[in-house]
């Protein structure tokens, strides 16, 4: 009986200390209100590297602007469970148009280009393109950006939605040179509810959308486009 009673007070031991350790995050979780996710760009392809004749040319990927129709623009999706309840997500670290900037600003790094240092704001006009921006300047608008979680009992369904206009200007002529918009959507379906894939699925079609851009060598012929209308290749 004392063995047995031996191992039942160190199980309620045990399972004490599992609770304090996870107090702190079940707290902070509980008072946040929110799912806090990190978004960043995520590789889906393989890369291509830039050749050289592109990698003397300095690209700035600048901040985006936010033109979803929500009011409050810190959101980024959200968790409706069963019972109509809804519990929203946050980008975890920096607002959604920073985000997104520095996504691209990745992408171009993945794919061998060169890029500015920055990620400045930019309004999408040619009015205030900024000289010291070097050589080309690409931003623009988000105009979706979200993910919806909606679960039951052994049921979780993930719906992601992108939607991206993405400006190119040059800025030594300070002309908007190319305008696109790309676009990129999900559905994926689970057993139970996790915060981590709510993170995968908004990275994953981010990434997907920005992908986008390199396709039949798009920025390329952007770049040489740029050249040919100065007049000049930069050295």
């Amino acid at each position: 009986m004392k063995k047995h009673a031996g191992k039942h007070i160190c199980k309620n031991l045990i399972m004490l200390c599992c609770v304090l350790a996870l107090a702190p995050a079940l707290i902070s979780c509980a008072m946040s209100g929110y799912y806090r996710l990190t978004m960043q760009y995520v590789p889906q392809a393989v890369p291509l590297t830039a050749d050289s004749s592109m990698q003397q040319y300095i690209i700035t990927a600048a901040q985006f602007n936010d033109e979803r129709s929500v009011l409050d623009k810190s959101i980024i999706g959200k968790r409706v469970q069963a019972d109509g309840s809804e519990r929203k997500a946050v980008s975890q670290t920096m607002p959604a148009t920073e985000c997104v900037g520095l996504a691209i600003k990745k992408a171009f790094q993945e794919n061998g280009y060169s890029v500015f240092g920055g990620t400045p704001d930019w309004d999408g006009t040619e009015r205030t393109i900024q000289k010291d921006w070097r050589d080309l300047v690409v931003g623009g608008f988000i105009e979706e950006l979200d993910v919806v979680s909606s679960t039951g009992f052994l049921s979780a369904e993930y719906v992601t939605k992108v939607k991206l206009r993405v400006v190119f200007a040059d800025v030594q002529r300070k002309r908007i040179v190319y305008t696109t918009t790309l676009e990129s959507s999900s559905s994926y379906k689970h057993f139970y509810f996790s915060q981590s894939r709510m993170e995968q699925e908004i990275n994953n079609a981010l990434s997907i959308a920005i992908e986008k851009m390199f396709a039949n060598n798009k920025v390329e012929e952007i770049i040489d486009e740029m050249s040919h209308a100065r007049g000049t290749n930069i050295q």
